[in-house]
């Protein structure tokens, strides 16, 4: 092909000077004919066996013509695959070219061959070969080539609009896609491929239907990822750019179908909540939708989806407030979750009820489950098992013996407590055992099989518009009987200890009317139009004005679990009689802002466990001396303080405690009563928290999200009903996945403690935090253990520089300093904890000890018990 371009140029050229009588038109066509096959055989020439080419996109114009798209306007168009010209198209390698995976027939051009794809709908693309077309229609699509001269392959987009549609994950640029966390990249995660340039991966992500997004490397690796729960997180990688396929765009106007006595009809389960395992299916994608969505904006989304049921979101606020939302579909309303912080929604016709299914057995007896470790049997289908035989993973394990698996986790300490989840069909890897929960495959969506497991489900009320009613709230204990409510507008009360109330001799503010018969405001409104339809929502201590009436939500000062609540006691305005509060994005001690310069204290002795061996009161002169001259001023528990001889060494020292009252599922919640009773009124407490990572750890019994939410919802209630508002309540979240919907889900939770390992630096994850929530919030745990498994051995230079960094990075981002939304930290921890490697002994200093995340720098591997 080469000479016959010099053949030409040089005839060409000839013309030019006067020596040829060639006409200028046909020089003209001469000269196009030559460029055009320069291009073609540059680009030919730049792909090689493997599929990688260095084409830089010069030809996809030619291919493609200039026209540019019609943003969200559903047009196919072709892409080339590897540079197309030079080309034969395959299927999931090279030499995959069975003949079951296209059509082959004649077709006189390029256009013509086009042509006939577009017109057969399972198409995916064509190869073009001088008179020879073949329209592929391999489900999977054609995800490679092999170089073929005068074969020319194009990848078909239905809705090549769809291009558009990618957005930056965490900036883009210089990252790599990544799971729930930054070092959470599993093989299932993408399928791995190779692209010219960054649209062409982008056009095979367009044409997978499970594509969340795609991580593409300048070299020519193209990574598509398909995990359901999406794209959460990103790690720096220099080359890389990581995009997201965001979920439908939504609007603020009608839906799609809709008309108003439709949209009325939809029917509201107060505290029900419908998930995979409890009464649903999710919707794939739609777990949660992508963004915040109003309910209207959540109920549209339904009823684009031809199978769904109905919607859940979390409870609070008012119906214009953006929040999570979550498609459900095969719902099935008995087995779904009662007394939850979210509220159901039902779609108009949809059939939720369904016949009652008759209880089966949930597993085998324990006798015959193979390769039990010692015996060792949990409640709930679970037991501590061999991981050799199945690789470590559970999905295998539970197959053995005809079971399906519900859960797997790796334990604490040869016992029944969770350290961390995983996927069935992920191994739990670095220890001999595992925790396996395997039910047989009837029993798979049992809610009675769980353990711990969630209140039966309750005889739910549905609504539909709010009108003035006289019913009171189904617990009589939260607020006093409405004929006992002064000043109620003509008699106007909406249940829940909701009531339109005179607005004039209480200034417009609800706290002053509920506080004038001994209640507490939770929540207030302006109504619509003298009725309880809320126009829109107000603070509590905030003056509704221009009206003659209010809504006001009112509770008793001690209302039990179960009654209304506030929806974030995170306030604006510093209060003048409260030592300590949560201001905006700090926290306040006597008014002054407070910065956490900490260390976790878990004071274990040498050859005991945790929590047998836990000694608070024999470590802790020892521990605040030293804790003092390092300038530490608050520690972080596992388990409660109560012994008030260990809180006042502590305090004298200047040493505040965020005292931890429930961490294990396993407990009720009413547990966490003791621990504030007792140690409330103590000036050492600041704050109190409930778990440890457990989005992790599931409450270290495996508990699902949503079940740990519901858990922590009714011990954060608990609390501030002990409490009587003196503390504020913490949650311990790892990292930031899914961090948002556990926001949304509790807005008992006054401020958020992050454990994070993500090597030298936190990355983006104070500017994540702050898209999320204005709350404050600080780091339950960080820093770097002793142990290098880079180098097998001690590397306390490695460690002092980690520590070093990433608590310039807080103080970079702190809040006393108005500098970002971090309060302080952490550092994990003042004591060894010689017990953390299961697989060791505790009286010796061992490697191993694994949890969740990213790593600790410089080897990225977790040696807990180093």
């Amino acid at each position: 092909m080469l000479d016959a371009i010099r053949r030409l140029t040089a005839v060409a050229v000839s013309s030019l000077q006067g020596s040829s009588s060639i006409p200028l038109p046909i020089l003209r066509a001469m000269l196009c004919w030559v460029l055009a096959a320069l291009l073609v055989q540059k680009a030919a020439a730049g792909c090689s066996d493997d599929n990688t080419c260095s084409s830089s996109g010069a030809l996809w114009l030619q291919l493609k013509g200039s026209r540019s798209f019609n943003k969200g306007v559903a047009e196919p168009d072709f892409f080339p695959v590897h540079g197309g010209v030079g080309r034969s198209c395959r299927g999931s390698h090279a030499d995959d070219n069975l003949a079951g995976h296209y059509i082959s027939t004649a077709a006189t051009s390029m256009e013509d061959c086009k042509q006939l794809c577009l017109s057969n709908s399972a198409c995916k693309g064509i190869e073009f070969n001088r008179m020879r077309c073949k329209v592929w229609t391999r489900r999977e699509g054609i995800q490679a080539s092999h170089p073929l001269a005068g074969s020319t392959c194009l990848r078909l987009l239905q809705d090549a609009s769809a291009m558009n549609n990618f957005r930056e994950v965490n900036g883009g640029r210089g990252k790599g896609c990544r799971g729930s966390h930054p070092g959470d990249k599993e093989e299932s995660y993408f399928k791995s491929t190779t692209a010219t340039t960054l649209d062409e991966c982008k056009s095979i992500c367009v044409q997978d239907a499970d594509c969340q997004g795609v991580s593409y490397k300048s070299r020519g690796l193209c990574e598509v990822w398909v995990r359901s729960a999406g794209i959460e997180a990103t790690e720096d990688e220099e080359d890389s750019v990581c995009l997201e396929v965001p979920g439908p765009t939504t609007t603020t106007g009608p839906g799609p179908t809709t008309t108003a006595p439709v949209t009325d009809r939809w029917e509201k389960h107060e505290g029900l909540n419908c998930y995979k395992g409890h009464g649903a299916k999710i919707i794939n994608g739609k777990d949660p939708v992508d963004g915040r969505l109003t309910l209207q904006q959540c109920k549209d989304e339904c009823l684009k989806e031809e199978k769904c049921d109905g919607i859940v979101m979390p409870q609070g606020d008012g119906e214009d407030t953006a929040r999570n939302c979550w498609l459900r579909r095969d719902v099935q309303k008995s087995k779904c979750t009662a007394g939850s912080p979210y509220n159901f929604w039902a779609q108009p016709d949809s059939d939720i009820d369904g016949p009652e299914v008759p209880g089966t057995e949930c597993c085998q007896s324990y006798d015959k489950w193979p390769f039990v470790k010692d015996g060792r049997t949990c409640s709930g289908c679970m037991a501590l098992v061999k991981t050799e035989p199945f690789g470590g993973r559970c999905d295998k394990y539970c197959e053995s013996f005809g079971h399906e698996c519900v859960t797997a986790a790796e334990e604490v300490n040869n016992n029944c407590a969770i350290k961390y989840s995983q996927d069935c069909d992920k191994p739990i890897e670095g220890t001999s055992d595992m925790l396996c929960t395997c039910r047989l495959q009837t029993a798979v969506d049992e809610p009675k099989c769980d353990w711990p497991g969630p209140p039966p489900p309750t005889t739910t009320t549905t609504t539909t518009t709010a009108a003035p009613t006289t019913s009171q709230p189904i617990n009589n204990q939260c607020c006093p009987k409405f004929d006992k409510w002064p000043d109620v507008d003509n008699g106007v009360t909406c249940g829940d200890c909701v009531a339109l109330v005179l607005a004039e001799k209480y200034g417009g503010r609800c706290d002053r009317y509920c506080e004038s018969f001994g209640q507490v405001c939770v929540r207030a409104a302006e109504e619509r139009d003298e009725n309880c339809e809320v126009k829109y929502e107000a603070s509590c201590n905030e003056a509704i004005t221009g009206t003659s009436d209010i809504l006001c939500q009112c509770v008793e000062n001690n209302a039990p679990p179960g009654c209304p609540a506030t929806t974030t006691t995170t306030s604006q305005t510093p209060s003048p009689t409260k030592r300590i509060q949560v201001v905006g994005n700090q926290i306040l001690v006597d008014g002054a802002p407070l910065h956490l310069k900490g260390v976790a204290w878990n004071p274990v002795p040498k050859g005991g466990v945790h929590p047998a061996d836990l000694d608070f009161a024999r470590f802790v002169d020892e521990d605040s001396k030293l804790m003092q001259e390092m300038g530490i001023n608050a520690v972080r528990t596992y388990e409660s303080i109560v012994d008030k001889n260990v809180l006042d060494t502590l305090w004298k020292r200047g040493i505040w405690v965020v005292n931890s009252v429930y961490n294990w599922g396993g407990a009720d919640a009413d547990s966490a009563a003791e621990p504030v009773k007792a140690t409330k009124d103590h000036p050492a407490i600041l704050m109190w928290t409930i778990g440890n990572e457990w989005n992790y750890n599931g409450l270290y019994v495996g508990s699902s999200f949503f079940d740990s939410v519901g858990k922590i919802r009714d011990v954060a209630r608990v609390v501030k009903k002990y409490d009587n508002g003196l503390h504020p309540i913490a949650s311990i979240y790892g990292d930031v996945g899914k961090l948002d919907q556990a926001v949304d889900s509790l807005p008992e939770i006054d401020l958020w403690g992050i454990n994070a390992y993500r090597g030298i630096s936190f990355g983006n994850l104070f500017r994540d935090f702050e898209k999320i929530t204005g709350k404050p919030m600080f780091f339950g745990e960080y820093g770097a253990d002793a142990f290098n498994a880079d180098k097998n051995g001690e590397d306390q230079e490695s460690q002092a520089k980690a520590t070093r960094q990433l608590t310039e990075e807080i103080i970079g981002q702190s809040s006393v300093l108005g500098r970002g939304p971090c309060i302080g930290g952490f550092i994990f921890e003042f004591n060894d904890e010689w017990h953390k490697d299961s697989d060791g002994k505790p009286d010796r200093h061992d490697t191993g000890g694994t949890a969740p995340g990213g790593g600790p720098y410089p080897d990225m591997t977790f040696n807990e018990d180093g």
